[in-house]
Order: C-alpha cells, then structure tokens, then sequence
C-alpha cells in the first residue's frame, strides 16, 4: 500500500515538474519568436479566440497557460510510466528518488536536444528545402527563421522526451538490478558465500 501512495505522489511531482519546466522553455520559445505564440501555439491551445487571450496585456501570461496546457499531460504520462517502473524496486526506499533521477534525466536530454534544435535551424539551412514547408503555409511572417528556431526548440523538446523517456526506463531497470544485487550480497550470512 505504501508502494502505491510512492506512485501517485510520484505521478503528481512529475506533473509539477514538467509543467513548471514548460512554463521555462515557452518563455525560452516566445522569447525567440514571438510570432510562433500569436500565429500558431495560441491557436493549436485554443487560446487565440478566448475572451482572456484577447484581453490579455501581457502576452507572456497567455504563454504560461499554453505551457500548462501542452505539458501536464505529458508530466502525468511521464509519471505514470516511471512510476509504474518504479513500482519493482523493492524497497520503498529507493523507489521514489530513483523515479524523480528518470524524470530528471528525461529534462536534461531534453533540454540538450531543444537546444541542439535550435541551433541546427541556422542561416545555413534556410532556403535549403530542409525548414521551407510551414513558412510556406504562413507566409505573413515577419521573421521566418525565428519561428522556424522556435519551432525547433519545441519539435527538440518532444524529441527529448522520447529518447529522455527511453534512457529513463533503461536507467531505472539497471537500477533496480543493483538495487536488488545490493541487497542480496547483504543476505549472504558473513561466514560463507
């Protein structure tokens, strides 16, 4: 019973955690381009037709709700994934700080590969077919490179997100493996082996 309450605080953090990350990398993101917000995020988060967004004086509050909106669901799949892994370990001890070192290594390759987006989106590659198809489709934008980087900081972020998920869970199973060697070289009487 105890290993469950692990699991659904576990779930919630998660949830937090995300979100709170969110919240940081979209204001990275407007920062970078504004107009990825006010042409396309707004609209994909519902958020460009609501009487709140359309009254709003500060953009950047509107970018904390679709921050919200987009993360926490992934928080709460990041949880429960991790959490149910978690779940084997078998001490209650080593359950939840392993889980919450998954998560974090989820936000690091991340945020490695958010970045890695960013900068692969440089004036080399503009005009070279790679980036061209969704400018095309808003051509009233006033900087196409910076939605475009903007762009590459959130395709980087979910790109993180699975290959951060995958080394968490092969993270957690080497884990729990010695987790479980430690303590079963701890049962061997000392006197013999």
């Amino acid at each position: 019973m105890r290993k469950f309450g692990i699991f659904l605080l576990f779930v919630a953090v998660a949830v937090v955690i995300t979100s709170i990350y969110g919240v940081v990398h979209h204001q990275l993101t407007f920062s970078a381009s504004p107009e990825y917000y006010t042409k396309f995020k707004f609209i994909q988060t519902n958020l460009a037709d609501t009487v709140a967004a359309q009254h709003m004086t500060q953009p950047r509050s509107a970018v904390v709700i679709a921050a919200v909106k987009t993360s926490y669901p992934i928080g709460l799949a990041i949880g429960v994934v991790l959490g149910l892994v978690a779940l084997v370990f078998p001490t209650t001890d080593t359950m939840f700080p392993s889980a919450l070192q998954a998560l974090g290594l989820i936000l690091v390759i991340s945020a490695a590969l958010a970045l890695f987006c960013y900068y692969s989106t440089s004036n080399a590659h503009m005009g070279s077919g790679i980036y061209d198809p969704l400018p095309v489709r808003l051509p009233d934008l006033a900087n196409k490179q910076a939605f475009l980087q903007a762009a590459s900081i959130q395709y980087g972020i979910l790109l993180g997100y699975v290959v951060g998920g995958a080394a968490a869970l092969i993270f957690l199973i080497v884990k729990n493996g010695r987790v479980r060697r430690r303590l079963t070289d701890n049962d061997i009487p000392s006197g013999g082996a």
